[in-house]
């Protein structure tokens, strides 16, 4: 792992500026110092690779390679990756492709900050839980 003992790092994969810089905002200010960013998957699946990062918000629409691809390549790489999945489609197959895959949630845009906080605390935040 590329994170020092106890640091927590997050990788964002999202090919909208904006977004990007509201999860940017969101996680420094639950005190996330570490984030990396990619704006396509093949990107993402190298800065992955690269930083080994706590836990991964993945959009479903990408260039280059499509989000459950990136899914994909990142649980061959390390199946314990930790992946939140982001999309503006709201699909219930997506979300079970996604599920299957390994995503641990399936968060669809425009969502609540406080939702994206609730995530990050259940799958990163605490301490010793397995998710």
């Amino acid at each position: 792992m590329a994170e020092t003992k106890g640091e927590k790092s997050v990788l964002i994969i999202d090919d909208s500026e904006h977004v990007r810089a509201l999860l940017l905002m969101l996680l420094k200010k639950e005190g996330i110092n570490t984030i990396y960013q990619a704006v396509d998957g093949s990107d993402g699946v190298g800065k992955y690779k690269t930083h080994s990062p706590s836990l991964v918000f993945l959009d479903y629409m990408l260039p280059k390679i499509s989000g459950l691809e990136v899914l994909k390549q990142i649980k061959q790489y390390d199946p314990s990756a930790k992946v939140i999945m982001l999309s503006a489609v709201s699909s219930i197959e997506i979300a079970q492709q996604a599920k299957e895959l390994g995503a641990l949630h399936y968060l669809v845009k425009p969502y609540q900050p406080v939702k994206v906080i609730e995530l990050l605390k259940k799958y990163l935040l605490q301490t010793g839980t397995k998710a």
